[in-house]
């Protein structure tokens, strides 16, 4: 026999039905208009510089809604990725419509932007999905912000596309969705963020109290980070080679360095390539002279293209 619901709790279960969880349906638009500001603020330097012409970002209708339904107009085309954080699984949705998956591929690739795009009317590609992870991650760390109010866990999950939008199951629960709107001169898209009330309000409340110590502790830990050491590791490429060689190399064997290689060593720390150097000698000591600071961007798209 199912348990009596007391009248407070049907009372509860109604008003957050229809105005959301805190029964200040205001409250909420306005955290979430704060929220949508502070990202948007925050895309135009974060993904301008991955793409080879500029575009504009703009906030759209903020709307109360139900994490359950997040994606009920998502279709095959469409890019999604799931941010979790400390508490709660799925934090922050993001889910980009097909126009702007088209728009970002150009801007990502060279295209013109005078033109008008190329509608994509099929789930993405591998490589689709590998950029457009890389623009869900630059938007989830603008919406958490300087303070990490949102306490989103990096990085977001791939991206996923197709029959998988309609396989993935969401929590139910209040929710708020932020559109951002994507323009270049010719087209425009949309990609919209949807996350949990409790987890908005939530980051209010964690906000504030950085507001309140964050000079005095990003003080403290600055000088705790500046006197901090870390290892360097000069890496000198060699040459691509197959599992198959590599098992049959033994000690004593010497491998040819290409004439590229002084030139292109990598200095890095913590496996994280910094910077690209010279490999010489300085006396009777080997040494690196740093030529400029690895580009991610270019090693993404490089990686990308050779495949």
């Amino acid at each position: 026999m199912a348990n009596a619901v007391s009248p407070a709790d049907a009372r509860a279960y109604i008003l957050e039905r229809l105005v959301g969880e805190t029964g200040e349906p205001d409250k909420v638009v306005e955290a979430g208009r704060k929220l949508g500001k502070r990202t948007v603020a925050e895309l135009d330097e974060r993904l301008n510089r991955h793409f080879s012409f500029p575009l504009e970002f703009e906030m759209g209708r903020i709307e109360i809604a139900r994490m359950a339904q997040a994606l009920s107009q998502s279709a095959e085309n469409h890019a999604v990725t799931v941010a979790a954080s400390q508490s709660s699984p799925d934090a922050l949705l993001l889910d980009m419509d097909g126009d702007c998956v088209s728009l970002l591929v150009g801007a990502f690739l060279g295209a013109d932007p005078d033109l008008p795009l190329v509608p994509i009317g099929r789930p993405l590609s591998e490589i689709e999905l590998e950029m457009m992870t890389t623009v869900f991650q630059e938007i989830a760390e603008a919406a958490d912000g300087p303070s990490a109010s949102l306490k989103l866990r990096s990085p977001v999950q791939k991206a996923f596309t197709g029959p998988d939008i309609a396989k993935h199951i969401l929590r139910d629960g209040p929710a708020i969705r932020i559109p951002i709107v994507i323009r270049s001169p010719k087209s425009s898209g949309r990609v919209v963020m949807t996350l949990p009330q409790r987890v908005l309000l939530q980051s209010l409340g964690s906000a504030d109290g950085s507001a309140q110590h964050g000079s005095e502790w990003s003080e403290r830990l600055g000088e705790e980070v500046r006197r901090s050491t870390v290892t360097l590791d000069a890496v000198v490429p060699l040459q691509p080679m197959s599992l198959g060689a590599l098992a049959k190399l033994r000690v004593g064997q010497i491998l040819e360095m290409p004439e590229t290689a002084r030139s292109t060593t990598r200095l890095a720390s913590r496996n994280k390539a910094l910077f690209v150097c010279e490999f010489g000698k300085l006396g009777q000591n080997f040494s690196v002279r740093i030529k400029h600071p690895v580009d991610e961007n270019k090693d993404m798209m490089d990686g990308l293209l050779a495949r």
